[in-house]
């Protein structure tokens, strides 16, 4: 990890930094999935003329859990130094069915992740103690062709799934929003 945080294309100068200064200090945390919305997803949901149709109202969309594709896994890096995290590293799935590290990287959506985890309808869903008797997994949604990412709040019953975007150029940042009317928006 250490030869890739210095690497070109996994240039991470905050993961650079504290493996030199004090590696012992750097812990791997917060596990979760990741899932990919890709671009040609996008287009198929979208319909053929992109340009003059009007895109399908919310409720014409297909879940969201049979359009993205999980990848694999991302762990946060923190420091013990620092109140937040200071990186991410990304495990794809291999085609012997394994993992490799992806890529390392730093910025928003790495500290804006634990901020997300916060929120209370994400606290209420996730937590043990909740009086739902079905379980949800948090997982980051990806959108790179358009730049979106966000935190998916996932159940077996996908009508109860919402996603709290991470970013404020197409959604309002931090607010819940169902599945359907995310897909809405990107298309």
């Amino acid at each position: 990890m250490a030869r890739r945080a210095r690497t070109r294309g996994f240039a991470t100068p905050k993961l650079n930094f504290a493996h030199r200064n004090h590696p012992e200090d750097l812990q791997l945390c917060a596990p979760h999935r990741m899932a990919l919305l890709p671009l040609s997803a996008l287009r198929r949901l979208a319909g053929p003329d992109r340009c003059t149709a009007k895109a399908p109202a919310a409720n014409e969309l297909p879940a969201l859990s049979s359009v993205a594709t999980i990848l694999g896994w991302r762990f946060l890096i923190y420091d013990k130094n620092a109140l937040e995290p200071i990186a991410a590293a990304h495990a794809v799935f291999t085609d012997q069915g394994g993992y490799r590290l992806a890529e390392l990287n730093e910025g928003p959506y790495v500290t804006n992740f634990p901020k997300a985890l916060q929120a209370p309808a994400v606290r209420r869903a996730i937590s043990f103690d909740s009086d739902d008797d079905e379980p949800c997994e948090p997982l980051l949604l990806l959108a790179p062709a358009i730049y979106f990412a966000g935190l998916w709040i996932r159940y077996q019953d996908s009508r109860k799934d919402f996603i709290r975007p991470m970013d404020s150029s197409l959604l309002p940042a931090f607010a819940n929003a169902k599945p359907a009317e995310v897909l809405a928006v990107l298309l």
